[in-house]
């Protein structure tokens, strides 16, 4: 004859160790859920605090470049009578790429939108109501333009970013300069063949090299 109750208490030992570590297990993963939840939500907030800051970062960038379009832009139309805007050309799209390269997609809008509703409101230039619409075009063009090298060539160097966003930025110039000073000007098309190669210049030549100096100053000073 063997002891039953022995062999009883051997097995409800056995179950109530069994039960002990699922029990103790099972509070370790729960725990690590929670720690690993808690860390998701303050990355998430961290975000969009980062998010935030960008958008208030490119606000004030776009007034910064208003400010200076008062500037520019008076300048141009005492020197071509409202017909070209060589300086409020650099100034605005040496912004933008700066802004998009920094803050990206909106960041990109943020500030030329800014920039041209301040010129709107201080009537900077005679050209200064369509500028919203024009600056906008361009600002979605670059904020795309930025949005996919960040899928496709994260890693790729800024001088690369910058440019592709302005050789984006010059081939826009096509279309939207003859926008500007055929159709919203009226002046004859032999004009604009003429201008053309001019604001290409601009943006591929100081545009360019100006934001490259302005990201290169930001990152050395670690503002950002």
């Amino acid at each position: 004859m063997f002891d039953i109750t022995g062999f009883g208490g051997n097995v409800r030992h056995r179950v109530y160790s069994f039960l002990v570590n699922k029990t103790y297990k099972s509070v370790r993963i729960f725990g690590f859920v929670l720690k690993y939840e808690k860390v998701v939500k303050r990355l998430n907030a961290n975000n969009t605090t980062l998010k935030r800051t960008n958008k208030i970062a490119a606000l004030i960038l776009g007034v910064a470049a208003g400010v200076i379009a008062a500037f520019a832009e008076r300048a141009d139309a005492l020197m071509t009578g409202g017909n070209a805007t060589p300086l409020g050309y650099i100034n605005t799209y040496t912004w933008i790429l700066v802004s998009a390269l920094l803050f990206g997609f909106w960041g990109a809008i943020i500030t030329t939108e800014i920039q041209a509703m301040i010129g709107l409101i201080t009537v900077a230039n005679p050209l200064s109501w369509v500028w919203p619409f024009v600056n906008l075009v361009f600002a979605l063009a670059v904020g795309v333009t930025v949005v996919m090298l960040s899928k496709v060539r994260p890693n790729a160097k800024n001088s690369t970013k910058l440019l592709l966003m302005s050789f984006v930025c010059a081939l826009l110039n096509i279309p939207m300069v003859y926008f500007v000073m055929v159709i919203v000007l009226g002046l004859p098309f032999i004009v604009y063949l003429a201008a053309l190669p001019t604001y290409i210049v601009l943006q591929l030549g100081p545009s360019t090299f100006l934001s490259y100096i302005i990201v290169r100053a930001v990152n050395r000073s670690k503002i950002r």
